[in-house]
C-alpha cells in the first residue's frame, strides 16, 4: 500500500513554527542507468493447494503479510479472504457475499492494521474492520472512488482514490483515521481544481499509492507516466522524479492497438529502508505484436487469456541517495503485485506449478551488489 510541482497552499505558519524542508526536484536523467544489472529474487512461499478449500481460485488476487496471521490471499472484486501460514499451509476463510456483517461484494485491499484487519470494499462503499480471528468490529462509510490504501501509523490509513472519470484534478490522497472513519486530510495534487487535458482524460487519474515509504511520508504515481512524487502526511510535497526512462516514455495519445505496442504503465512502488524506489511497471511483451486483436466496443482489443503475451512486468530499484539504477528482473507474467512484507518489499506473482494449478508465488527482492 500498488506520485507528481508547484506547492501546495499551506496554513499559516508562526514565527516559532519550524522551518519546511525544501521540495526536492529529480528527473530521470540525473540517474545513473544499468539495464544489464539484475537484481536478486529469492522464492519464500507458495500458497495454493490443489483441491479443497485452499485452492486458488485463477488469477486477480492479492496478498497482504503480517508477522502474526502471516498471509491474506483475496481476489480483486470478490468476497472474502483465505489466510494461510507462514509455511504456505491453508488455515481458514473468512467472510463471505453478502450485504451483513462479516459480508463482502467487491473487496479491492486488505491490509493488518494494529492487529485488526481492515478491508476496502468498494463495491459496498465502506472500509470495515475486523478482529484478528475476522469478526467484524465496524465499518466506516467511503465515499471516495475505489482504491488501494497503506497503513500510515496512529490508527490511520492513506488511500489512494482513482479520479480516472473526472475532468477536474483532484487530491489522490486521504489520510483517514480508523477509530472515527473520518478523512482527516486530502491531499496530494498540486493542481487540484485544474481540468484535465484529452490525453490525462485517456490515461489519467489511475494512481498507485506506495506499500512502503518512509515514517509520516507516502509516494504516488499515476499509471502511465513515469513521474512519481513523495508526501508528508501534513499536505507537504517533499520529492518530485520526472522525466522519461527508456522503458517508460511519456504517453502524447492513445496508441493503435493493431500497430503499436502497449503503453508502459505502473504497478506499484515502494521505498525500502535504505532509501531505495522500488518501481513495477506492465512493459509490452517481446512478442506483443503477434497477438491479432479482436474487434470491440470501443475499438481493437486484447482476445481473452492473451494477456500474458501481450504484457509483461519489470521490477526496477533507484538508490535516490546516490542517484543510480540498481537493477531490475523482468517477468513473463501479467499477475503480479508489490507487497510490505515486514517492512521490506516483495512481489506476489500468480504461477502454475507442473500439474497446472494455480499458485500464488511470494520472492524477496534484494539488490546485488556490485
Amino acid at each position: 500500500m500498488k506520485s507528481r510541482t508547484p506547492l501546495l497552499f499551506l496554513p499559516f505558519l508562526s514565527l516559532a513554527a519550524p522551518a519546511l524542508r525544501a521540495q526536492e526536484v529529480l528527473n530521470w536523467d540525473d540517474f545513473e542507468l544499468c539495464n544489464d544489472c539484475e537484481i536478486e529474487i529469492t522464492e519464500l512461499v507458495r500458497l495454493g493447494d490443489a483441491d479443497g478449500p485452499g485452492i486458488i481460485e485463477g488469477g486477480g488476487r492479492l496478498v497482504a503479510w503480517d508477522r502474526e496471521h502471516g498471509y491474506l490471499v483475496y481476489p480483486v472484486n470478490g468476497a472474502y479472504i483465505k489466510v494461510f501460514g507462514h509455511d504456505g499451509t491453508f488455515q481458514r476463510k473468512i467472510g463471505r457475499e453478502g450485504d451483513g456483517p462479516g459480508e463482502f461484494r467487491g473487496i479491492l485491499d486488505v491490509d493488518v492494521v494494529d492487529g485488526r484487519i481492515v478491508v476496502l470494499d468498494w463495491m459496498r462503499g465502506h472500509i470495515f474492520i475486523l478482529s484478528p480471528t475476522g469478526e467484524y468490529i465496524t465499518g466506516h462509510l467511503y465515499k471516495y472512488r475505489p482504491g488501494h490504501f497503506t497503513p500510515a501509523g496512529d490508527g490511520r490509513i492513506v488511500v489512494t482514490s482513482s479520479n480516472w472519470r473526472s475532468r477536474v484534478v483532484e487530491n489522490p490522497l486521504q489520510l483517514i483515521d480508523l477509530a472515527s472513519g473520518a478523512t482527516t486530510l486530502e491531499f496530494g495534487a498540486v493542481n487540484a481544481g485544474a481540468r484535465k487535458t484529452d490525453v490525462e482524460m485517456l490515461f489519467g487519474g489511475q494512481e498507485e499509492g506506495s506499500v512502503l515509504s518512509r515514517s509520516g511520508t507516502v509516494w504516488w504515481a499515476s499509471r502511465p507516466r513515469p513521474s512519481v512524487q513523495e508526501w508528508s502526511l501534513e499536505g507537504e510535497q517533499l520529492r518530485v522524479i520526472e522525466g522519461e526512462l527508456p522503458w517508460f516514455p511519456a504517453i502524447t495519445e492513445f496508441p493503435d492497438r493493431r500497430r503499436e505496442p502497449p503503453e508502459t504503465r505502473w504497478r506499484g512502488v515502494a521505498l525500502d529502508g535504505d532509501d531505495n524506489l522500488w518501481m513495477l511497471v506492465q512493459t509490452p511483451d517481446p512478442e506483443w505484436d503477434e497477438i491479432e486483436m479482436i474487434p470491440g466496443p470501443e475499438g481493437p482489443q486484447l482476445p481473452p487469456g492473451r494477456g500474458v503475451d501481450y504484457r509483461d512486468n519489470r521490477i526496477d530499484v533507484f538508490s535516490l541517495r546516490e542517484r543510480r539504477h540498481l537493477g531490475r528482473h523482468v517477468w513473463d507474467a501479467t499477475g503480479m503485485a508489490l507487497m510490505d512484507h515486514g517492512g521490506e518489499p516483495a512481489v506476489s506473482v500468480l504461477e502454475y506449478d507442473d500439474a497446472m494449478v494455480p499458485q500464488i508465488v511470494v520472492y524477496r527482492v534484494r539488490v546485488k551488489e556490485r
